[in-house]
Formats: C-alpha cells, sequence, structure tokens
C-alpha cells in the first residue's frame, strides 16, 4: 500500500515538474549551422579563412 502511493506520488510530481519547466532541451537548435563571426569578419576583411 505505501509503495503504490509513493510511485503515484513519484508520478505526479515529475508530471508537475514537466509542466512547469516548460520547454525541453533541444540540442538541435545548438548545433552550429555554418562559420562563425570571426570567419566572416576575416573574409569580409580579404584574408584567407585558413590563414596559412
Amino acid at each position: 500500500m505505501i509503495g503504490r502511493f509513493k510511485s503515484l506520488f513519484a508520478h505526479w510530481t515529475r508530471r508537475l515538474r514537466r509542466q512547469f519547466a516548460g520547454e525541453r532541451y533541444h540540442p538541435e537548435q545548438h548545433y552550429m549551422r555554418g562559420p562563425g563571426p570571426k570567419t566572416k569578419a576575416k573574409t569580409a576583411s580579404g584574408k584567407s579563412v585558413l590563414g596559412s
């Protein structure tokens, strides 16, 4: 009986945490999608990207 109550309580708390946490982490939104600002600045000033 107590085990069942603990299980239900854990389920409820997990569900509440998910609701209050809002959006979940989506790693695909944080991957780099091309050259960064330093590379863009180098190419805009006429320097080589390879630096050699």
